[in-house]
């Protein structure tokens, strides 16, 4: 069990709730927004929800949380928040996907509209496998497992 009790953002949560976190990135200008893998592998986000960063397909901020199905199942190893507001991962598979604030292009769609969902990135990463994603306020950056490092925004 990961120990998120000290987080405010996760107060209204049951016990039994908290028990299932093995994985969670608290997030935010005030850290008041929040995403969590499950023991099950579901992903779940909560909070204000600036400029769709909780990848919900929608701007409402949330007590309760919701979950993003778009993630659920994928193994997420590596999360980084920009605060653009936006949201990167990487997954076992390799895959990068981004959400959130794209004023800058920092989601990697090739557009600067914002994305409300989670988003696979695939420009210049075909055939790449991330290992390892970060990001800025404007600009996201990832890490290849052959050491290549790519950088958008």
């Amino acid at each position: 069990m990961l120990d998120v009790g000290k987080w405010p953002v996760f107060a209204l949560l049951p016990p039994e709730e908290l028990r299932l976190i093995r994985q969670a990135c608290v997030f935010g200008s005030a850290a008041n927004e929040a995403l969590y893998v499950t023991v099950n592998d579901e992903v779940f986000a909560l909070g204000t929800n600036c400029s769709g960063c909780l990848g919900l397909g929608d701007l409402q901020s949330t007590i309760e949380p919701r979950r993003i199905d778009e993630l659920c199942g994928k193994k997420i190893v590596s999360l980084s928040y920009g605060t653009g507001p936006h949201v990167v991962i990487a997954t076992a598979d390799g895959e990068v996907l981004a959400w959130g604030h794209n004023g800058y292009s920092q989601l990697g769609n090739g557009t600067t509209n914002h994305g409300l969902t989670p988003a696979l990135v695939s420009t210049n990463l075909l055939n790449k496998r991330v290992t390892e994603v970060a990001c800025g306020s404007h600009h996201t950056i990832a890490l290849t497992s052959d050491g290549e490092v790519f950088a958008w925004g």
